[in-house]
């Protein structure tokens, strides 16, 4: 039990206790309480449930942003290789996070995991262009919280349709 939920139980009055107020050793318990807490908690363990989310960390559920949007991969290739031509045709981490607005770490695994393409070339990764465009109009479509660039690709895909 963390010291967090037995400082509650305590406050609460699930355990009968003294609070002295000081900061160690605060609650004095006897015994006997204890002794009939944890037989009262095997007996009904339903009767001392804490409330739901009393020890959360306080974030709520924040439901990911689905796109069951199909889209044509040739298609959206083109447009990508419109849109991104002015870039070089070797890409840093750097540069694709610019592009694609996901994070260095998220690039850097897309790397490691062999789902993109890249070359460890002088402390650093390189991806080519091609992979990385490649990448976003076949695979991309499988990550289920897209970052807000990506969500604007797609969005201008649909626009110049």
């Amino acid at each position: 039990m963390s010291k967090r939920k037995a400082t509650w139980l305590l406050e609460n009055g699930y355990i009968p206790c003294e609070d002295t107020g000081k900061k160690t050793r605060r609650f004095k318990i006897r015994i006997t309480d204890v002794i009939e807490y944890l037989t009262r908690l095997e007996d009904s363990p339903e009767s001392l449930l804490t409330p739901p989310g009393i020890f959360s960390s306080g974030i709520k559920y924040r439901p990911k942003r689905q796109t069951d949007i199909q889209i044509d991969a040739d298609e959206f290739m083109e447009m990508l290789k419109k849109r991104w031509s002015s870039s070089p045709d070797a890409l840093t981490v750097d540069d694709a996070v610019k592009l694609t607005g996901y994070c260095k770490t998220t690039v850097s695994e897309w790397i490691t995991k062999k789902k993109l393409f890249g070359v460890w070339y002088y402390n650093k990764y390189l991806i080519p262009k091609d992979c990385l465009i490649e990448y976003m109009a076949t695979q991309a479509h499988r990550i289920t919280q897209k970052s807000e660039k990506h969500m604007n690709l797609i969005a201008q895909y649909f626009d110049g349709r």
